[in-house]
């Protein structure tokens, strides 16, 4: 046990530049951390961001003279994009958080953008971090894959109703 201690405290790496820090970042994130939620939890967050999206799209694109179905299925296009545009972004950043987990060797900076430096992770933290990407990030990111899955076929559908 002190042995792994020592692997972690003797570690050059900047606190703010590990990968498991980057990690509880997301976590925290309130942009990202709903993609850590349980599935009904989930599914509730983007079901709520949908019909506040919907609604403020709605309130901001009326116009009286306009085709009432026409208008509604031009906001649902809209509200279904911007969520696209949303799960993509966060898929983005798990996905880089997920490629600095699973290298074993940790590129940084101490000072500042030119002076980069190489850490090769001991085998612990290497198989560390390997753990938390086939048992946390692996199911957040399908998870994501899914939704975004999801959110294209219907607006595929939108768009070919349009």
């Amino acid at each position: 046990m002190i042995s792994k201690l020592k692997l972690i405290l003797l570690c050059p790496v900047p606190e703010d530049q590990k990968p498991i820090t980057e990690y509880l970042n997301l976590k925290d994130n309130s942009f990202t951390n709903w993609s850590t939620l349980e599935l009904k939890k989930y599914n509730q967050k983007i079901f709520i961001t949908f019909f506040i999206c919907l609604f403020i799209f709605s309130i901001f694109s009326y116009s009286p003279s306009q085709d009432l179905i026409k208008w509604f299925l031009s906001n649902l296009l809209i509200t279904i994009n911007t969520l696209i545009f949303v799960q993509i972004s966060v898929i983005f950043r798990w996905n880089e958080l997920k490629k600095q987990l699973k290298q074993s060797k940790l590129f940084y900076e101490e000072g500042s953008w030119y002076d980069s430096q190489v850490w090769e992770k001991p085998f612990i933290i290497l198989k560390n971090d390997r753990l938390l990407v086939s048992q946390k990030l692996i199911p957040i990111l399908r998870r994501l894959y899914r939704t975004l899955t999801f959110l294209c076929y219907i607006d595929l559908v939108l768009f070919i109703l349009q």
